[in-house]
């Protein structure tokens, strides 16, 4: 696991001196990009000597779908004490009202039954409360007394009165300033009655409310915590972890809690933030989390009561730092999904030569569809992959109106500076594998029909129905287009518009068999191609093959094909009546990648 959360997480949160409001981070991502292993790794890091406050909360089970909020927060404060000297009497006391029922009892015995629950004579109490007064009337440097000769016994019973004066003193005290004519019971019921309300004055803000004077008061003594308070919660898409989260964001102010919350899919963060993937000038994308940073949050976020979200993108993981052959070429094929990159590293990472690592990745059937992944409508989304971008998959093969929100919510979609939005690499390689041979000609006839008066990305699709030996003609017509181009575009000097229109159509995907060698694919792709010194177009085409190849991992994973383009280049050179220094140009860019 790397480093990438310190600057933020570490460095620009927790160790941040007081009088700095903190932000809710909620790191997004999809299923196996690393956000579960990420906050272990963080806390692991954190709760260590000198320990501070830290706790770990995942909301992922099943049974966790109907928690409320008030059993959230209990797991919270268990966790923050059990790591450190950290008290919460507030959230304990708060915690202790809200698990009475009133019912239609009187207000008299409602009150006699919370004054059992504090002092622990109360039967059947909630099975949560006791480990928590249990860490509440914790004694510090408990083996003074053990060698001074207190019993067990007397221990026990120091530690209740300890709990019970902080549960009074503090939380009752705190609590009933805290309510509207300190009516404890109207709080209780209030709860039993449930409700998504989340008013000022709502059970749940008000839990959270004293978890943050808890805190505040806690970090007053002078040196008592290294680091500012860490809470960490899995599942913040989930129902239960939304409504907890809005309801802390209504109790934080100038605090010491930080809170790194992880989610599946976009989460509402109001306005000041666009969700990834979507082309907005007027708000950022969510920066990934070696790129954030608390000034950052500061210069970005809203003014209003949602001003606390900083939604930051998982990292790629990238492996091409490993010493694995092929890792370079699983960077490029997974595009840094986690997940993927680890399976693939261990599957063929360290195959001989290309062709083993092809085969490698053939045997294991790496791109068929994973069953862990599941998206709506994969029929339409197959569709879609095949498009350079997704404005041209809506417009020119339709789908359900919201598909496009669909997959931004799960959290698929990139933006590209020059493309808009387009599909996460390593989905669109799994969505274009899942076209039968049929289909995946018919979807490129029909967006190259759409793209009819964008020359370039004509071919571009016509490109991506080339097979093997090109029966069907289409690099022939790619080879032909670009051979009139040329000479037209280097009459008027200007090449330039040739080589862009060239690159373009050599990132087209390509449906070329796993299973077969790579010196044989690209033979009877350009076989006969340079039999004549002056034959152009047949250089061309051969230029087009290689680059094509380059711009894929699974057809140069090596990418060895660079020196290749280079020659090609400089050889067409030669051809240019006008442009020769622009050629040189492209080609040195070739070199200089090496």
């Amino acid at each position: 696991m790397d480093d990438s959360w310190q600057h933020l997480v570490m460095d620009g949160c927790l160790l941040r001196e007081g009088g700095q409001e903190l932000p809710i981070i909620v790191l997004l991502g999809p299923a196996g990009t690393g956000k579960g292993a990420l906050v272990r790794h963080v806390r692991d890091r954190v709760v260590t000597e000198p320990a501070s406050p830290a706790a770990l909360v995942s909301l992922r089970d099943q049974d966790d779908e109907q928690l409320p909020v008030s059993r959230i927060v209990a797991r919270v404060a268990h966790g923050l004490m059990l790591s450190s000297r950290v008290k919460l009497p507030r959230v304990v006391f708060t915690l202790h009202v809200l698990a009475l029922r009133p019912g239609r009892r009187s207000d008299q015995a409602v009150l006699k039954e919370l004054d059992g629950l504090v002092d622990g004579t109360a039967p059947n109490p909630p099975e949560f409360l006791d480990p928590l007064r249990e860490l509440l009337g914790m004694v510090p440097q408990i083996g003074q007394f053990l060698a001074g000769g207190v019993s067990l016994l007397r221990l026990a019973l120091l530690r209740k009165r300890i709990a019970v004066r902080l549960l009074n003193r503090k939380g009752r005290t705190w609590l009933t300033a805290e309510l509207h004519e300190g009516n404890l019971v109207t709080l209780a019921k209030r709860n039993q009655q449930g409700g998504a309300d989340l008013a000022e004055d709502s059970p749940a803000v008000i839990l959270c409310k004293a978890l943050v004077a808890d805190l505040r008061e806690e970090y007053t003594k002078p040196g008592r915590h290294p680091r500012n308070c860490l809470l960490m919660l899995e599942g913040a898409e989930t129902e239960r972890g939304q409504v907890f989260l809005k309801a802390l964001k209504l109790a934080k102010g100038d605090d010491p809690l930080v809170v790194v919350a992880t989610s599946r899919s976009w989460v509402p963060v109001g306005g000041a933030w666009a969700r990834p993937g979507l082309g907005a000038p007027d708000r950022p994308q969510p920066p990934t989390l070696s790129e954030a940073a608390h000034s950052d949050w500061l210069a970005h976020r809203s003014a209003d009561e949602d001003r606390w979200w900083y939604p930051v993108r998982m990292p790629p993981l990238l492996t091409s730092g490993s010493e694995r052959r092929h890792a370079a070429a699983i960077d490029r094929l997974t595009g840094g999904y986690r997940q993927a990159a680890l399976e693939l590293l261990g599957v063929a990472g360290s195959a001989p030569d290309d062709d083993a690592f092809r085969s490698a990745l053939h045997r294991k059937d790496v791109l068929r569809w994973p069953e862990r992944l599941h998206l709506p409508n994969l029929g339409h989304l197959s569709g879609w992959a095949a498009a350079r971008h997704v404005e041209d998959a809506e417009n020119a093969l339709g789908g359900p109106p919201n598909l496009r929100d669909l997959l931004g919510d799960a959290l698929w979609l990139r933006h590209d500076g020059e493309l808009g939005t387009v599909i996460h690499p390593w989905l669109k390689r799994l969505l274009l594998h899942r076209l039968s041979e049929e289909q995946w000609d018919r979807t490129h006839e029909l967006l190259e029909s759409f793209c009819h008066d964008r020359e370039g990305e004509v071919y571009y699709h016509a490109l991506a129905r080339v097979r093997p030996g090109d029966a069907g003609g289409h690099l022939a017509r790619v080879t032909a287009w670009l051979d009139r181009r040329f000479d037209e575009l280097d009459a008027r000097r200007a090449l330039p518009e040739w080589i862009a229109q060239f690159n373009l159509v050599t990132t087209a995907p390509s449906r070329l068999p796993l299973d077969q060698g790579l010196e044989d694919l690209h033979d009877s792709l350009v076989t006969g191609a340079e039999e004549g010194p002056d034959d152009w177009r047949a250089r061309i085409r051969t230029l087009v093959v290689d680059r094509w190849f380059w711009n894929d991992p699974l057809l140069d994973p090596s990418g060895r094909r660079r020196e290749d383009i280079w020659h090609g280049l400089m050889n067409l050179r030669e051809h240019s009546k006008a442009s020769r220094s622009v050629l040189k140009r492209e080609a040195d860019r070739y070199v200089a990648q090496d």
